[in-house]
C-alpha cells in the first residue's frame, strides 16, 4: 500500500509540473513579452429624458392612528390618481418611506422631586413616494399638480437618461480612434511596428446635472400655493469614455 501511494504521488506531482509548463506555454503565447500600450478618450452630451423626486404626505393628528392613516392614504391616493392622469405609469412610482412617529408632551419640572414621564399626545404619520416622469414636458405641471393635491414636500429632482448607448459607442469609436493614431506615432518614434492587439479595456464615467429641491429650491410644501407651474430646467448628461490599447511590439 505505501508503494502503491508513492507511485500515486509521484504521478500527482508530474501531472502538476506537467499543466505549469503547459499554461506557461500558453501564456507566453498569447500575451507576448514585448508590448506597449496607449490610451484615447472621448466625451459624450446627451440630453436627459427622465425625471426623479419624491413627494411626501405628512399627516398630524391626535392618538387615533386608524384616522391619521386614513387622512394620509386619501392624500396619496389622489396623489396617485392625479400621476396616473399625467401618463405616470405604476411602475414608476414606488413608496421609499412609510413612519408613524408619536408625539411627546412634557410636564414642567424643577428638579427638587421626581419628574412626571412625558405622555404621548398624538401621531405623526409620514409617506413618502418616489416618482419618475418620463414625458419632461409635463413636469412642471405635475409638480406644482401633486402640491395642489396634498402633498407637503417635493424634494430631491434629478435627471438622467433612459438609454445612451448610441452616445456612448460614438464616443467609444472616438476614443479607440484617437488611441490607434497614437498607436502609430508611438511605434513610428521609437522606430518599431505595431503588432496585434493584446488586450483593451473600456472605463467610462458619467455626470448627471442636478437640480436639488422643488424649482432648485431645498422643498415645497402646502403653504406654497403657486400661481403658475415652475420652469424645471432638465439640462444634459455629460460623460467620458476612457479606451487603453495594449499592442504587440514588432521589430
Amino acid at each position: 500500500m505505501k508503494e502503491i501511494k508513492s507511485i500515486a504521488f509521484i504521478v500527482l506531482a508530474l501531472s502538476a509540473v506537467v499543466y505549469v509548463y503547459q499554461y506557461g506555454r500558453s501564456v507566453d503565447q498569447t500575451f507576448p513579452n514585448k508590448t506597449f500600450s496607449v490610451d484615447g478618450e472621448a466625451k459624450m452630451e446627451t440630453a436627459t429624458d427622465i425625471a426623479t423626486f419624491t413627494a411626501s404626505v405628512v399627516t398630524e393628528g391626535g392618538k387615533n392612528v386608524d384616522e391619521i392613516q386614513e387622512q394620509n392614504v386619501e392624500k396619496m391616493n389622489t396623489i396617485n390618481a392625479f400621476l396616473g392622469e399625467q401618463g405616470v405609469e405604476k411602475k414608476d412610482l414606488q413608496t421609499s418611506q412609510y413612519s408613524l412617529t408619536p408625539r411627546y408632551t412634557y410636564f414642567p419640572c424643577d428638579g427638587r422631586m421626581a419628574c412626571p414621564p412625558a405622555v404621548i399626545s398624538g401621531y405623526t404619520l409620514t409617506q413618502t413616494l418616489s416618482i419618475k416622469v418620463r414625458n419632461l414636458g409635463s413636469i412642471g405641471d405635475i409638480l406644482s399638480g401633486i402640491v395642489e393635491k396634498g402633498a407637503n414636500t417635493v424634494s430631491g429632482i434629478s435627471f438622467t437618461v433612459d438609454d445612451d448607448t448610441d452616445a456612448r459607442q460614438v464616443a467609444r469609436t472616438e476614443a479607440i480612434a484617437k488611441a490607434q493614431k497614437k498607436a502609430l506615432e508611438i511605434a513610428k518614434a521609437g522606430n518599431f511596428r505595431v503588432g496585434r492587439l493584446v488586450s483593451l479595456y473600456e472605463d467610462s464615467a458619467v455626470t448627471p446635472e442636478t437640480a436639488v429641491g422643488y424649482g432648485g429650491l431645498g422643498g415645497a410644501t402646502t403653504d406654497m400655493k403657486l400661481a403658475t407651474p415652475p420652469v424645471i430646467e432638465s439640462g444634459t448628461q455629460s460623460g467620458t469614455v476612457h479606451i487603453n490599447l495594449t499592442y504587440e511590439i514588432l521589430n
